[in-house]
């Protein structure tokens, strides 16, 4: 991931702070910085002095927002893991239900498989090791913004009566842990982007399980 190195411009007041209209877009460079930063060069060679001055402010300033270091890099994981991918898509559809679940595999597989996504996916796997605790929060993040659109996705099945009675959560689960199962991999091992046949053959895979398991 490239982040641009300009500063960006902010208006000030007259006592030099930026106006109310710059704040979240100056934060919103700081974290663009700091996610650059943590990808490149791993958390421990990250520094506050380095993310300040490529970032073009004080290094209070970040205290300002984080208190440290390990809070500024939880909060640029779980942002990573809050971008929305489902926004285009309706949760309810015309397509089957093996369909739209390789659509939506599809989806979330080529997201995952850019070179952005798979450098973050090693710096999770690095970092889970000296926090535990970014495991539960990010797949939490996870949870919270792609299951619950998923969830939503099984019920509107379960209306039209495709889907037998089932826990809906959980399944919403499963199918999100065999997407990030395979990506992860791929991160794991450091081998170049699979092939779309690959790709297309572990989603019909994957998806011919699932609905075995559910379908009326």
């Amino acid at each position: 991931m490239t982040v641009s190195k300009n500063v960006v411009s902010i208006t000030k007041n007259k006592g030099g702070r930026p106006s109310l209209e710059d704040v979240p877009r100056r934060n919103e460079h700081l974290l663009e910085v700091a996610t650059d930063n943590f990808i490149r060069l791993g958390y421990n060679a990250t520094t506050l002095d380095r993310i300040a001055i490529e970032a073009g402010v004080a290094k209070r300033t970040i205290y300002a927002r984080y208190p440290d270091k390990r809070a500024l890099f939880f909060t640029v994981m779980r942002r990573l893991s809050e971008r929305r991918i489902f926004d285009d898509l309706s949760r309810e559809d015309d397509l089957s239900l093996r369909d739209g679940l390789r659509k939506r595999a599809r989806l979330m597989m080529d997201r995952g498989l850019t070179d952005q996504d798979l450098a973050i996916a090693r710096l999770f796997m690095v970092e889970l090791v000296h926090f535990p605790e970014l495991g539960k929060s990010l797949w939490k993040a996870v949870e919270d913004e792609h299951g619950a659109n998923m969830t939503e996705y099984f019920r509107s099945h379960q209306r039209r009566r495709n889907i037998r009675p089932t826990n809906l959560t959980l399944l919403s689960e499963l199918f999100l842990f065999n997407i990030y199962a395979f990506t992860n991999r791929v991160a794991l091992h450091q081998r170049d982007r699979p092939t779309d046949g690959e790709i297309d053959a572990y989603i019909d895979n994957m998806v011919d399980v699932m609905i075995q398991g559910v379908e009326r």
